[in-house]
């Protein structure tokens, strides 16, 4: 019987893991002087996988030298004809591609949400916890990976059908780290990468990005949510920088958590308030849809 159980259960996986979509490189002819280089080739270790897990899966990738990217195409009967583009967190020294990537992008598609997963370059520190890879070459790297991206879904706006001018970013943890940087880095060019919106789960902890805004009205908005007993972040630092985001930039929305910690992901429990954030950031979202 546990044979019997083991092999339905593999199954089970093998059936879950053909039904996401494959993954493509983001640059299909290389990386010309890739800063980012290790001897290890990249891999992935398995985590846990929660038992509500859309994919079924819970892959942690680290040395990850060549990005990649997933596309969900929108549920088309309930296509709101927006997309997003989603980085998952990791301290970015991990890409945690499943609980805050492929999950959400098969919950939001189904939602009607074309969504785009990247499996963006990562760092690494040494025993001395200091960075293997000079943290401002690989800050150009990382950046270069999320403008790429968002160039790469806004090129598919007619075949997938949606609006070209409504992407956005999401990102989690570290991943709204680079979401965020990304977005007050070019904020002010018109460039053909800037998100219609961004939205950041859990994450947020320089003030001074906000406060150094020159024009704070010319962002895109931010869809911001957290929970209170968030361990990972500082929580004096976090709320009062989010708060001012929502305050500065026109049609922001923050939502504050009691519970959920860091890294909620679609947070699979129902019966914690902290799930309602995903349909939050569909409601919030729709703004865009109507204008």
């Amino acid at each position: 019987m546990k044979q019997l159980t083991l092999l339905c259960c593999l199954l089970f996986s093998i059936e879950l893991l053909a039904q996401l979509p494959p993954e493509h490189p983001l640059y299909p002819n290389g990386i010309a002087d890739n800063p980012v280089s290790y001897p290890e080739p990249e891999l992935f270790v398995d985590s846990g996988v929660p038992s509500q897990s859309l994919s079924g899966l819970n892959r942690v990738y680290r040395y990850v030298t060549e990005p990649g990217y997933m596309l969900f195409p929108a549920n088309q009967e309930l296509n709101r004809h927006l997309a997003v583009v989603i980085f998952p967190g990791g301290g970015l020294r991990n890409v945690w591609l499943d609980k805050e990537g492929t999950d959400i992008a098969l919950w939001l598609s189904q939602q009607g949400i074309t969504c785009m997963v990247v499996k963006y370059r990562t760092n690494w520190r040494d025993e001395d916890d200091d960075w293997i890879i000079d943290f401002d070459d690989y800050k150009g790297a990382v950046y270069q990976d999320a403008r790429t991206s968002m160039l790469m879904m806004k090129s598919l706006a007619d075949s997938l059908d949606f609006d070209v001018n409504k992407v956005g970013m999401m990102g989690f943890s570290a991943g709204g780290w680079l979401a965020e940087r990304v977005t007050y880095k070019y904020y002010e060019g018109d460039y053909e990468w800037n998100p219609a919106f961004v939205a950041l789960i859990y994450h947020g902890n320089n003030i001074k990005l906000i406060r150094n805004a020159d024009n704070p009205e010319k962002l895109p908005p931010f869809f911001m949510a957290i929970a209170q007993n968030d361990e990972k972040l500082p929580m004096n630092k976090v709320i009062p920088y989010l708060k001012m985001v929502a305050k500065e930039v026109p049609h922001s929305e923050l939502w504050i958590y009691p519970d959920g910690h860091h890294g909620f992901g679609l947070a699979y429990d129902e019966q914690q308030e902290v799930s309602n954030w995903k349909k939050a950031f569909v409601h919030w979202v729709d703004q865009f849809r109507q204008e």
